[in-house]
C-alpha cells in the first residue's frame, strides 16, 4: 500500500468501497442490467480530525462530503448479489476513467474520456449485439456516453467514477446507524460505523473519508491510491460505432432474408411466446402435455414459413432452433413441469426462456445462450441455470 505524506498537509491514501449490483437476468443490461454503487473512501495520514467524537449520522455526512471532493481513486474488489458476483478494477482520475468488469465470466474492458466510451470484450459486446461483437472482435470499440444502445452501460459505470454519485449512494439506505468502537485499516486510524449496507470505516485524521464498507458475505471494494495520478490514454486500435452501424444495415438491406420470412429479433419472438403461453397453458390444461397446443397457437402469429418444432426427451438429442425453426421444449417432473422456448435469429442471437411449475405457466425466466454455443434447448436450459 502506498501512503504519501506532506509536512502539515496529508495526501490521501487508500480507501475501501463496497457496490451493490443488479444483475443480468437481461444481458443487455450486462453488468449489467447495471452495476448500482454504495461506496466509501479513504483515510489520509495526519493530525486527528474528531470524527471518532461525533454522532453516527454524522460520521456518515461527513463521509459522503468527503467523498464528493474526491478527484482521482483506485476500485477494485468484488460483490455477491442475486447468486451473481461482479469484480471491478477501476482507475479514475479526474473526467477520466479505465477499468476492468468481470460479472460472472463476462468480461470487459473500458475507457471513458468526456463524452467518449471504449469497450473491450467479445462475450460482453455480443451480449448487447452480434453485429457489434462481429465486427469489431477483439479490438476497441469507440462510442459516446450518449449512446442508447450503450445506456446501462454508462450508467453503470459512472456509479462507479462518478465522486457524485458514489457520495449519494452511500448511505441510500438512509440507517440507523450506530458507532461501534475505533481501530485501523491498512495502518490508517478510523472509526466504525454500522449501518444498512455494512460496517463502514471512516478516518479519525486528516478529511474523513470513508475508508471501507464491509458487507460480509456480500462483499467488499477497495480504493486505492486516492488523489493520484493515472496515465489513463485514448485506445488506438478502436473501431468506431458508427461504421459498424453503417455496415450492419448496409448488409442487411442487401440480404434477402427480410422479416416476414425469418426471425429478425430473438428477444422479441421470445418474449412474445411466453406471453402467449403465460395465456395458452391454463390451471386447468393439466399437465406439459398441453403445452404442444402451443404450436398451433403459435402458427396463427407467425409466419407461415417459420416452423414450430416442439421437443420432449433427451434434451442433449434435441436439434437446435434457427431462424426459420423455432423451438418449444416440454419437460415433466414431479417436482414441476417445465415449457422452455428457444429462439434464434438472423443475427446469431439465441434467446431462451421458460416457464415453470404445474402447470408450467409460472416463474418466467430468460436468458440468451453464450455466443458460439449451438442454438439448443440443452445450452438454453444451461443458459437459464437448470
Amino acid at each position: 500500500m502506498v501512503r504519501r505524506c506532506a509536512t502539515r498537509r496529508s495526501a490521501p491514501s487508500p480507501f475501501i468501497a463496497f457496490i451493490g449490483v443488479i444483475i443480468v437476468s437481461h444481458p443487455r443490461r450486462a453488468v449489467a442490467a447495471g452495476l448500482a454503487a454504495s461506496a466509501l473512501l479513504l483515510a489520509a495520514c495526519g493530525s486527528g480530525n474528531g470524527e471518532d467524537g461525533k454522532q453516527a449520522q454524522q460520521i456518515v455526512n461527513d463521509a459522503k462530503a468527503a467523498l464528493r471532493s474526491a478527484t482521482s481513486f483506485h476500485v477494485a474488489g468484488s460483490v455477491k448479489s442475486d447468486n451473481s458476483t461482479t469484480t471491478v478494477d477501476i482507475r479514475v482520475d479526474g473526467s477520466k476513467s479505465a477499468g476492468h468488469v468481470d460479472q460472472d465470466g463476462t468480461a470487459f474492458d473500458f475507457v471513458e474520456t468526456g463524452s467518449s466510451l471504449y469497450l473491450r470484450g467479445k462475450d460482453f459486446l455480443a451480449s448487447l449485439s452480434q453485429d457489434v461483437a462481429g465486427a469489431v472482435g477483439g479490438k476497441w470499440l469507440k462510442t459516446s456516453t450518449a449512446d442508447s444502445t450503450f445506456s446501462d452501460t454508462t450508467s453503470s459505470i459512472d456509479s462507479l467514477t462518478k465522486p457524485s454519485d458514489l457520495a449519494d449512494s452511500l448511505g441510500s439506505k438512509g440507517g440507523p446507524y450506530s458507532k461501534t468502537g475505533t481501530g485501523s485499516v491498512d495502518g490508517e486510524s478510523v472509526v466504525f460505523v454500522k449501518g444498512p449496507e455494512g460496517t463502514m470505516a471512516v478516518a479519525t485524521s486528516g478529511k474523513p473519508y470513508p475508508v471501507r464498507l464491509d458487507g460480509g458475505s456480500k462483499g467488499r471494494m477497495d480504493v486505492t491510491e486516492y488523489g493520484a495520478s493515472f496515465d489513463i490514454s485514448v485506445p488506438g486500435d478502436a473501431v468506431d460505432a458508427s461504421a459498424v452501424s453503417s455496415s450492419s444495415n448496409s448488409s442487411a438491406s442487401s440480404t434477402d432474408t427480410s422479416s416476414d420470412k425469418v426471425i429478425g429479433d430473438a428477444t422479441k419472438e421470445r418474449d412474445g411466446v411466453l406471453e402467449v403461453a403465460q395465456g395458452t397453458i391454463t390451471d386447468s390444461s393439466g399437465s406439459a402435455s398441453d403445452a404442444w397446443g402451443m404450436a398451433s397457437a403459435l402458427a396463427k402469429l407467425l409466419p407461415a414459413n417459420i416452423d414450430v418444432s416442439v421437443q420432449q426427451g433427451d434434451v442433449s438429442q434435441t436439434p437446435p432452433a434457427s431462424p426459420t425453426n423455432l423451438v418449444l421444449y416440454v419437460q415433466e417432473s414431479s417436482n414441476g413441469d417445465l415449457f422452455l422456448v428457444v429462439v434464434d435469429d438472423t443475427s446469431g442471437r439465441c434467446e431462451a426462456g421458460a416457464l415453470s411449475g404445474t402447470p408450467p405457466n409460472h416463474d418466467p425466466q430468460k436468458a440468451m445462450v453464450p455466443s458460439g454455443q449451438d442454438c439448443t434447448a440443452e445450452n438454453a436450459l444451461a443458459a437459464l441455470g437448470g
